[in-house]
C-alpha cells in the first residue's frame, strides 16, 4: 500500500471509472451510485477525472492505452456482480500497468464477496455497502498514511497478504448525502440514449433523468445482494426529492423523472407525503 505523504487533496490524482455493462445497448442511463460518490468527493475537496466507458463505448484496448498513458494515485470503480470478469481484468491490468496506483472497488461486484474478489483481483480496498463515506475515508487514510483497519466498512490485504474485513459502517442518514451533481457526465449523450419515449412516439426520447427517493430494502431476498449487507430501508424526505426534481427541470431541462431506487414506495405513508 503506497502512502502519499500527506499530499494535499487538490494534488491527489483520482480517476473514477464508469463501467459498461452492455455494449451497443440502445439505452444508456446516468449512473446513480457513481454520481453520488463523485459528488461526495467533490464536496469534500477532491478533484478527479472520469473515464466513462459506458456512454462512449470505449474498447478494452482504448481503456488499456488510457491507463498506460495516465498515472493516478487512486482509481475507483464499482458495478454489479455480473460484470465480475471484466472488472477483474481491469483491476489486474491497471495494477500491472500502474503498480503504484491504489485501486478501490465497490458495489456488489466486490462488496458482496470481498474475500473472493481480493483473492482474484489486485485491488487494494473493497468497499462493503454504501460508497460515499467509506470510499472517501479509505482514500483519506491512504493519503494520510493511516492504518486501513481504522476505516469501517472495507476489506483489504495486510502486509502478510491476509484478508482483513473491518467493522461494518452504519448506514448513512440519507438526507445528509448531497444531491447528485451530473456535471461530471456528458448529460446530453445520456439524454440521447435515455429509456423513455414521448407518448405516441417510437423515435423521440424524453430528456429522462434518474432520481433516488430511498436506499436499502425492506426485504432480504436470497437472490439479491442485500442479503449480504445490513442496509436498512431509508426514505429521503419529500422536500429533498422535490428539490432535486426542480433542479433537474431548471438545470437540465429534464422532462421525465425515473424513480431509481431498488424499492421506491415500500411505505404508503412516504408515497402519500411525496404526492402531497
Amino acid at each position: 500500500m503506497n502512502g502519499l505523504n500527506n499530499k494535499p487533496k487538490k494534488d491527489v490524482k483520482i480517476l473514477f471509472v464508469n463501467c459498461c455493462l452492455r455494449k451497443n445497448a440502445n439505452t444508456k442511463l446516468l449512473p446513480v451510485g457513481l454520481g453520488y460518490v463523485m459528488t461526495y468527493f467533490k464536496q469534500n475537496g477532491y478533484d478527479f477525472s472520469l473515464l466513462d466507458i459506458d456512454i462512449n463505448e470505449y474498447s478494452d484496448s482504448y481503456v488499456e492505452k488510457y491507463i498506460s498513458e495516465n498515472e493516478f494515485d487512486f482509481v475507483l470503480l464499482g458495478t454489479i456482480v455480473t460484470h465480475y470478469k471484466w472488472v477483474k481484468w481491469f483491476v489486474n491490468m491497471t495494477k500491472r500497468t500502474q503498480p503504484n496506483t491504489n485501486i478501490i472497488v465497490g458495489n456488489s461486484v466486490a462488496g458482496s464477496l470481498p474475500k473472493v474478489f481480493l483473492e482474484h483481483a489486485a485491488a487494494d480496498v473493497v468497499v462493503i455497502g454504501e460508497g460515499e463515506i467509506t470510499a472517501l475515508a479509505a482514500v483519506d487514510a491512504i493519503r494520510e498514511n493511516k492504518k486501513l483497519d481504522t476505516v469501517e466498512g472495507i476489506a483489504f490485504k495486510d502486509e502478510n497478504k491476509n484478508i482483513i474485513e473491518t467493522a461494518p459502517r452504519k448506514a448513512s442518514m440519507i438526507d445528509e448525502i448531497p444531491m447528485i451533481s451530473w456535471e461530471f457526465f456528458d448529460v446530453e449523450k445520456y439524454f440521447d440514449k435515455s429509456a423513455t419515449y414521448f407518448p405516441g412516439s417510437k423515435t423521440k426520447r424524453m430528456r429522462s433523468i434518474p432520481v433516488a427517493t430511498a436506499r436499502g430494502c425492506a426485504f432480504k431476498c436470497t437472490f439479491c445482494h442485500y442479503v449480504f449487507w445490513n442496509d436498512p430501508y431509508r426514505n429521503r424526505s419529500p422536500q429533498s426529492v422535490i428539490a432535486e426534481i426542480k433542479r433537474n427541470i431548471e438545470q437540465y431541462n429534464a422532462e421525465y423523472m425515473q424513480f431509481w431506487d431498488d424499492l421506491s414506495f415500500a411505505s404508503a405513508r412516504q408515497a402519500e407525503k411525496l404526492a402531497d
